[in-house]
């Protein structure tokens, strides 16, 4: 998030090192000054058989342009003005744009902050206006950097720590992407709100836990059980860590609420494990596992389909070709660092169906195939490699290919075509 950095330390030129740092710190006078930003980023893209053969094919691949530019007006040490813009483009993709593809140029952020309490390091702050949120892991709440348009929202927040707890509490709007020029409105029929409560705990090494619980509002939903207006409640728990050589991430929690007539009742857990070894090119040997609930009948009153919110496309990669709904996944990996700016990660991910009643889901929750007549719980296996190379602070290129083989469901479910993705992104930012 870049509201969270602090440029102070610019004001002592002697700490400039790179000959954009003038634009980090101006100084203003009067203990104010202000700080200026930006993120370039260019992307190819390539499908083979999108949407596992459903989708228009594209042979070519296509060009995702995407950039943001942002200042940090601080006019008191308890007040400032935050405001980011963004303009997100494509060109060259058969069959169009997708719905976070283009956004001329908008308001990504706007918002004013006022720390109304602050007691050295405790301090309770309260921004309004537009902002991005990503909480935690970003499992359910993120900004969607994998995306070409990121989400942001319009409301109000509560965030701080006092004695040792953090804590953070929101109500706000859903800003919704349109394709042209400040255009971008919030609906008041879509809606995310909630808290969350953490401090350090010593049960685990070096230990994190977290409870929060979230609503979420939407005018209309589609599930294989049906359609209708949702209002959805998530309670849940973290806990997360870093020892000497392993790092660990547990997350689970319940999901309540109305869809339609129907009642909500869904479940997930999520982990998140690894282990660094001391030893050449720093292997860290991961793996994940997540399993989201899935329907367990139609017309019973009950939606028991599980929804990651606003989840990143984390979940199946960069492709984003499977979303946590209805889902188990099994993802082990392995990152080695040949150089100390060189990351290349291995690694395979399994999906099932967690139920044979419902169907698959991609990662905004939107019905990818129904479950027809298969009984089969295989959905596919993908294996991934992607290599990460940051020549300096600022500039990262990154290059990530994989391939989906489609399961057992998806070609009893046809079409069942397995998935060539590639990506490659040139980023730079200031």
């Amino acid at each position: 998030m870049r509201y969270e950095e602090n440029w102070t330390a610019l004001a002592d030129h002697a700490c400039r090192a790179h000959r954009l740092d003038p634009l980090k710190y101006i100084d203003l006078g009067q203990q104010r000054h202000l700080s200026l930003g930006g993120d370039a980023r260019i992307r190819y893209e390539y499908f083979r058989n999108p949407s596992f053969g459903a989708g228009v094919q594209d042979p070519n691949g296509y060009l995702l342009q995407r950039y943001l530019l942002h200042g940090d007006l601080r006019l008191h040490p308890r007040l400032r003005v935050f405001a980011q813009l963004e303009s997100s483009l494509l060109s060259g993709r058969e069959g169009g744009a997708r719905r976070t593809d283009r956004n001329r140029i908008d308001l990504n952020q706007a918002f004013v902050e006022w720390s109304a309490w602050r007691s050295g390091e405790d301090v309770a702050s309260i921004r309004l206006g537009r902002q991005e949120v990503e909480l935690g892991s970003a499992q359910f709440t993120s900004a969607r950097d994998g995306l070409n348009d990121r989400l942001s929202f319009d409301g109000i927040r509560l965030v701080g720590q006092v004695s040792g707890w953090r804590f953070h509490a929101m109500a706000t709007e859903v800003v919704q992407t349109e394709p042209g020029s400040f255009d971008d409105p919030s609906r008041r029929d879509e809606t995310l709100s909630g808290f969350f409560l953490s401090r350090r705990q010593a049960l685990l090494p070096a230990g994190n836990a977290v409870i929060y619980a979230s609503r979420r509002t939407r005018p209309e939903t589609l599930y294989f059980d049906g359609d209708g207006e949702e209002a959805r409640i998530t309670a849940g728990t973290r806990w997360w860590g870093r020892g000497r050589n392993w790092d660990y991430n547990l997350e689970a929690g319940i999901q309540r609420g109305e869809h339609g007539a129907d009642d909500i009742r869904g479940w997930y857990v999520n982990t998140d494990n690894g282990w660094n070894f001391d030893a050449r090119w720093e292997p860290r040997l991961g793996v994940r596992f997540s399993i989201g609930s899935g329907d367990r009948g139609s017309g019973d009153g009950e939606l028991n389909t599980f929804s990651p919110l606003f989840a990143s496309t984390a979940y199946s990669g960069l492709s984003g070709l499977i979303g946590p709904s209805n889902s188990v996944n099994v993802a082990p990996s392995l990152r080695l660092r040949p150089h100390p700016d060189l990351s290349v990660l291995i690694g395979t991910s399994v999906f099932w169906r967690q139920s044979r009643d419902d169907g698959i889901y991609n990662i905004a929750s939107e019905l990818l195939r129904p479950p027809g007549s298969s009984g089969a719980y295989h959905v596919g296996t993908q294996p991934t490699l992607q290599v990460t190379w940051t020549p300096t602070p600022r500039v990262t290129l990154l290059t990530t290919l994989s391939y989906f083989r489609a399961g057992q469901f998806l070609r009893e479910t046809p079409p069942g075509e397995n998935v060539t993705y590639v990506t490659s992104w040139w980023a730079y930012r200031f």
